[in-house]
């Protein structure tokens, strides 16, 4: 008993540090570094192998440093936000973004537990089945607790690769899916042949036949094309103004870069249709700079050119992260999912107190209602969010069939300009991917891109540059099938594989 005592604390030193430098790695899957589309299956198959031997409570944090060295990484640019934009002072927004990377860790580490906890009591031939199901129910569980942070799920590592390709039939979700699952089912596998056991060798033919079967299911659905492209073109202008955050809400500033964003969108205009400006281009009340901005949007109105921009609006009550057409109708959508601390403050009776130390202008809005319906410009249905909202593909499939081209506005600049923008963009690339639809993607300082149905960037403005984007995006129409469940069917798979799991360890513990 004392040398497995031994031996266990021996593994334990082991393993702990080099789960924290897997989890570290795997922010080398993801934008902007995206290494090798295998990296992610390999960090992740390490995962699984390193977990094999420990008691659950071992699991815990073995599945804490994975997730440690995974999330404060990905998301270390929460920093950023805090600090440099929030005045937070140095020890205060590193504390902040502790515990927020501390919240993220709890995920794996439950996951490596539970996963243990039920292990034990099963064959091997269930074990990958019940890590992939335990590890996706967590990540779903993520996309919505207090708002939801589905930042960093393994799918996105496969947006423009391999996998990728499974996009428009199982989403971010169901990519996942089969990460966690591919790579643990060839270790179960290698397992039972290394024990030279018969369900092994039977299941060598099964486990081969669905690998080939996978590589041609992706060889045809890379070059499969869903839904049908319109006979019309929608010629757009990104409008990049590129302005410093800690500049942005100087009222000093407000005329100067109105004039940034004016001259920047008549500058060699060819002939297009609309004219985008990102989130918070205006960072006032629309009915603040009405007068100022009427003569520039009713000018070009008169052309056959609208004006789309991202500020706020004040209906009396509530203000509002909004996107509005500055001419004609004045069209109007209201920012729905929030972000927390950012634009709105979660458990107020509880954290009201960090108002005090971290200023974020605008940071208590209203959350827009009712139907979500597009914006029609050019007889063309476009469907609009702002920041935040395009990394949730539950929600944005709320816009399909009725858009036939997805816009997305936003401000990165509150995240620095290392890793979360690339990030941001990988979301969206990944989000036109699964509803298949063109997505124009705008923000303040960079990168602002068009993306098309494939999620392939077909132009873009840098980060940090001042300039403007002329691109002529072609709307499509069809349902994708993810567009039509959403994440239901990976979330009733995953959960029948745990129920199932977690009866037949009960009968193999009562016999």
């Amino acid at each position: 008993m004392n040398t497995i005592t031994a031996a266990r604390s021996s593994l334990k030193l082991v393993v702990y540090p080099l789960l924290l430098i897997a989890g570290a790695l795997m922010v080398l899957s993801f934008a902007p570094y995206s290494v090798h589309w295998a990296l992610a299956f390999v960090l992740l198959l390490f995962l699984y192998v390193s977990i094999q031997s420990l008691t659950p409570k071992q699991g815990f944090w073995a599945g804490w440093c994975f997730g440690l060295g995974y999330f404060g990484l990905s998301v270390s640019w929460v920093y950023n936000s805090i600090h440099m934009f929030g005045s937070a002072t140095v020890p205060l927004a590193a504390a902040v973004t502790l515990l927020f990377v501390l919240v993220m860790t709890v995920f794996p580490a439950t996951t490596v537990w539970l996963y243990l906890r039920i292990k034990k009591r099963i064959n091997w031939g269930w074990h990958a089945w019940l890590f992939a199901s335990i590890w996706v129910l967590g990540e779903l569980a993520r996309g919505k607790i207090m708002g939801g942070f589905p930042w960093a799920l393994v799918g996105y590592s496969q947006t423009t690769e391999v996998f990728g390709a499974l996009a428009p039939w199982v989403g971010v979700y169901g990519i996942g899916f089969l990460m966690i699952l591919l790579p643990a089912l060839l270790i179960d596998l290698l397992y039972r042949l290394a024990r030279g056991t018969k369900a092994g060798k039977i299941l060598i033919v099964p486990v081969l036949a669905m690998v080939v079967a996978i590589g041609y299911g992706l060889n045809l659905l890379h070059s499969a094309e869903l839904g049908q492209a319109k006979d019309t073109k929608l010629n757009v202008r990104l409008v990049q103004a590129n302005i410093p955050q800690e500049l942005k809400f100087s009222q000093e500033r407000l005329q100067s870069s109105l004039q940034q964003y004016t001259s920047l969108s008549v500058q060699d205009l060819p002939p297009t249709d609309l004219i985008i400006w990102p989130e918070t281009a205006i960072p006032t009340y629309f009915q603040n700079v009405e007068e100022a901005i009427a003569p520039f949007a009713s000018e070009l109105k008169v052309k056959g050119v609208d004006v789309l921009a991202g500020g706020f609006y004040h209906d009396g009550e509530f203000a509002y992260n909004s996107l509005r057409q500055l001419a004609g109708e004045k069209a109007l959508y209201k920012k729905r999912h929030l972000v927390p601390f950012g634009e709105y403050m979660p458990f107020r009776f509880f954290l009201g107190w960090l108002h005090s130390y971290i200023e974020i202008p605008m940071s208590d809005l209203g959350r827009g209602s009712g139907p979500n319906e597009p914006m029609v410009f050019k007889n063309e249905p476009l469907g609009m969010s702002i920041c935040y909202e395009d990394v949730f593909g539950e929600e944005m499939r709320e816009l399909i069939p009725a858009s036939t081209v997805l816009v997305n506005v936003s401000n990165d600049a509150w995240f620095g300009e290392r890793i979360a923008p690339y990030q941001h963009q990988q979301k969206a690339q990944m989000r036109a991917r699964e509803l298949v639809r063109p997505l124009i993607r705008v923000t303040n300082t960079g990168v602002s891109s068009v993306i098309d149905h494939k999620g392939r960037i077909q132009g873009s403005i840098a980060q940090n540059t001042q300039g403007f984007l002329d691109a002529t995006v072609t709307p499509r129409t069809g349902v994708s099938l993810y567009a039509r469940t959403g994440n239901w069917p990976v979330f009733i798979l995953a959960m029948l594989i745990l129920i199932a799991t977690v009866i037949i360890s009960r009968r193999v513990r009562q016999s």
